[in-house]
């Protein structure tokens, strides 16, 4: 018997361009999202969380915590079939929640329902596109959430979300910058090549540079010798860095205390805002 495919939201063309924009459906980079699959499971006492984010085919698991890595791991994707259970999650902006998925309504007959408790919640993000889901299940039994638990994932989720805005808005700023800096660049020299800009960006991170590699900017002024033969930046080599915006700057680290998980997740917040 084929198996259909699970709804699709009704913005679904758009929803799968932001979440293809995110850069995490073939490089899931699990480490941004660990910590709050593992905040969700400790706030619910479920035994495994997992985030994903939906392409137009599959699921496509992003951040895992509970689960053996040789059943599922970051990276792992499974098609959006009517049987997979998340993907009905993108179509609501309340939380699918199940005391008991084998005596549950609707997925009693799902081909594999067990006695487990299972709680589902869409990732939003600012434009409203459900891009994906924080999904825990409780292998251990039937099991259900508090309001208190409820109102905490919704935060987590919201910060996940939250957290993929940012990340996609520094993804298109830093090709634009990018695009902006080899514009500048080109305006100093139009000999100047693509190597040469590449020998600017290791002068400005402090990098060695061969003689053949300092020639072509210490002509047009961009870097000079100094007594002890060491390359320094020119003064307008200074002001193209500026103007390129490559100045070094210092990088805040997220920083959580407390006991409280309120207060733990609304500090993520302040540290992404």
């Amino acid at each position: 018997m084929s198996v259909g495919l699970a709804p699709r939201p009704s913005n679904e063309e758009q929803r799968v361009k932001a979440v293809v924009k995110t850069g995490l459906i073939d490089n899931p980079n699990p480490e941004l999202f660990q910590v709050y699959c593992d905040l969700a499971k400790d706030i619910t006492g479920f035994s495994d969380a997992t985030f994903s984010l939906y392409d137009g085919e599959m699921q496509c698991a992003i951040a895992i915590t509970g689960r053996d890595p040789s059943e599922k791991k970051p990276g792992d994707k499974g098609l959006r079939t009517e049987h997979n259970v998340c993907s009905y999650v993108l179509l609501d902006t309340e939380p699918l929640l199940m005391h008991d998925v084998s005596s549950d309504p609707i997925w009693k007959n799902h081909p594999r329902a067990k006695a487990q408790g299972y709680a589902g919640f869409p990732v939003i993000n600012k434009d409203n596109y459900a891009l994906g889901t924080l999904c825990m299940i409780n292998r251990e039994g039937p099991k259900s959430l508090d309001k208190n638990q409820v109102d905490l994932v919704k935060k987590i989720s919201s910060s996940i979300a939250h957290l993929l805005d940012v990340k996609t808005e520094q993804k298109e700023m830093t090709s634009q910058n990018m695009l902006e800096a080899v514009g500048k660049f080109k305006k100093i020299d139009e000999s100047l090549t693509i190597d040469d800009f590449e020998s600017f960006i290791s002068l400005s991170a402090g990098l060695k540079l061969s003689g053949s590699s300092i020639e072509p900017l210490e002509a047009v002024g961009l870097c000079q010798l100094d007594i002890s033969g060491d390359v320094q930046m020119t003064s307008d080599g200074v002001e193209l860095q500026r103007e390129m915006r490559l100045e070094a700057r210092l990088m805040k680290k997220v920083k959580i205390t407390g006991d409280d998980a309120s207060t733990m997740i609304d500090e993520m917040m302040k540290e992404l805002n």
